[in-house]
């Protein structure tokens, strides 16, 4: 592992959340390798929209297929993470800043409830600049994305941003064969089970080396690229569920937006599959 990447994680290593447990040199160092990064300067909500169709029109969607797959096999999460992030930017529409439903929130206007962009602050104390950049990209090697499913247009734009500074990379048949094996275990659930159910089963079956949190955010970006979600609940370019929308039934379902409604009647949406991968599911 390098030094750069062991400093990242040791920022979230265990100590107060507002403490900054590691010296400058080695912040600066991991700065250079491009592991840490400054505290983000403010950004309006139309310019991070303005800046979303520059960064897409830069990439290109096989790329974030092959990368995703090819991190099955070789456990590089930082290429994980950018299937969700692709898939939810470019389904955000345009749209006027949405206020909170809450009146003091609301009057702060510093949220957009519909992309979830947030504003940077200006003087960032320390447990900000911990939560910055810094974090979003502990979040990609750590886990592979974000937890709540990559759904914040800050995270997005960070995320591709870093995507495009990685080397292009091919799976391999393994990689494949590892997707479909997850993919097939859809047909192991009873029609009532849900992503619980189905990340409990891909984890018995021993398809890849994850453990439960890896395999949660897994799940939410098939969902948000479509391929494990409802036609009740769908993926964002059929609509786009603002944030009030997409809390999921249960308290204890800690999975994103739409895969926390997906149940395994609903199944894999073929066509997005072959859309977002050129795969095709036997008969």
């Amino acid at each position: 592992m390098d030094e750069g990447l062991k400093t990242l994680f040791a920022l979230y290593n265990g100590m107060s959340w507002s403490e900054i447990n590691i010296t400058e040199e080695a912040f600066s160092a991991a700065k250079r390798q491009g592991y840490l990064f400054d505290y983000p300067k403010y950004e309006s909500h139309s310019e991070s929209l303005n800046r979303r169709h520059d960064l897409l029109s830069q990439i290109e969607p096989r790329d974030i297929a092959n990368a995703f797959l090819f991190s099955l096999s070789t456990r590089k999460l930082e290429y994980r993470s950018a299937l969700g992030s692709y898939y939810y930017l470019i389904a955000i529409p345009e749209h006027d800043f949405m206020n909170s439903h809450n009146e003091t929130l609301a009057a702060a206007g510093v949220h957009c409830y519909l992309c979830g962009w947030s504003a940077w602050k200006t003087i960032p104390s320390k447990q900000s600049i911990k939560s910055g950049y810094n974090f979003y990209n502990w979040l990609r090697y750590k886990y592979g994305g974000s937890p709540i499913g990559n759904m914040d247009i800050n995270y997005a734009l960070f995320d591709l941003e870093q995507f495009l500074m990685l080397p292009k990379v091919m799976p391999t048949e393994e990689d494949k064969q590892i997707f479909m094996a997850i993919l097939s275990c859809v047909d192991c659930l009873s029609s009532s089970d849900k992503a619980g159910k189905l990340r409990d089963t891909i984890t018995k079956a021993k398809i890849l080396k994850s453990n439960k949190d890896e395999l949660s955010v897994l799940l939410g970006e098939l969902g948000i690229c479509g391929i494990l979600a409802s036609n009740d609940f769908p993926a964002y370019d059929t609509y786009f569920a603002n944030e009030y929308e997409r809390d999921p039934v249960e308290y204890k379902n800690d999975f994103a937006y739409p895969v926390n409604r997906w149940h395994a009647m609903d199944g894999i949406n073929t066509e997005k599959l072959n859309a977002v991968f050129g795969f095709a599911l036997k008969p």
